[in-house]
């Protein structure tokens, strides 16, 4: 099996996190931190359950999509906090799945440390399928009253998958830098180096309008250059988001999700 480049290149996903551009690993603070930084899934402090469904380049006429469903399960604050990820990506041709089990644990009062394994496969038809596994590492601590650092590194271990010609997945080193000043209000900065590819920068912005019902969302990243835009409700316990992002040369990317918290 011989496999094109761009295999597992998408499995960051989250409504929320793109619609600030990906400027979370600083932030990760619900669910979604199970692709972004695990550390940060001991901040979740109530059984969440989230969802999304994301339309890439407005599906290029071959309903080219990411769809995820993520539990987040709070143990006791001494044990951490477990995720369970379940995500499918790709189109009639080739399907790319992956299953991610992450936990996230406090080192220090506000120190947390957070690990994750996913296994990935690769189903093309016609050509069979492969697979490999990828371990992800985070740190995230807050450094001074609203000042929020965080470190991820993806596919540390370099994973590779194929079959007649091997080909390595995406490892990706994040950090990220958020400033809090108020609940709802929050502005972050993430620095990405990809293996080969030149470094990334991002910067979002979240401001909640009214508790619950609105909180809007915008941000930008370089290389290429994308424009995010998003937009969050709800009722109680449930959380409705959207992300619409931009591409210099490709259609637009919708993302749609729902959280529920328990």
């Amino acid at each position: 099996m011989t496999l094109g480049y761009a295999v597992f290149e998408d499995m960051e996903s989250g409504a929320r996190p793109e619609g600030i551009a990906g400027a979370f690993t600083a932030v990760a603070d619900d669910p979604s931190a199970i692709h972004f930084n695990p550390a940060g899934l001991q901040q979740v402090e109530r059984f969440r359950l989230y969802t999304c469904y994301k339309l890439l380049y407005g599906g290029l006429g071959a309903n080219l999509h990411n769809a995820t469903v993520v539990a987040a399960v709070p143990l006791s604050p001494r044990v951490g906090t477990l995720g369970v990820s379940i995500q499918e990506m790709g189109f009639s041709l080739s399907s790319e799945r992956a299953l991610t089990i992450a936990h996230g644990i406090s080192l220090l009062r506000d120190l947390n440390f957070g690990y994750g394994l996913t296994g990935y496969n690769l189903a093309m038809k016609d050509l069979g399928q492969a697979f490999a596994f990828g371990v992800d590492v985070g740190l995230h601590a807050r450094i001074y009253k609203r000042w929020n650092i965080g470190f991820m590194a993806h596919n540390l271990n370099m994973p590779q998958v194929g079959l007649d010609q091997k080909t390595y997945l995406p490892r990706l080193l994040n950090l990220g830098l958020a400033y809090i000043p108020a609940p709802g209000i929050v502005s972050s900065l993430d620095v990405s180096q990809e293996v080969g590819q030149s470094t990334r920068f991002a910067f979002g912005q979240e401001f909640q309008i009214v508790e619950n019902l609105l909180t809007l969302r915008a941000g930008v990243q370089t290389e290429p250059v994308r424009m995010s835009f998003g937009l969050s409700t709800g009722v109680r316990s449930i959380q409705l988001d959207y992300a619409l992002t931009t591409h210099p040369e490709m259609p637009l990317t919708h993302n749609l999700g729902l959280s529920i918290r328990f």
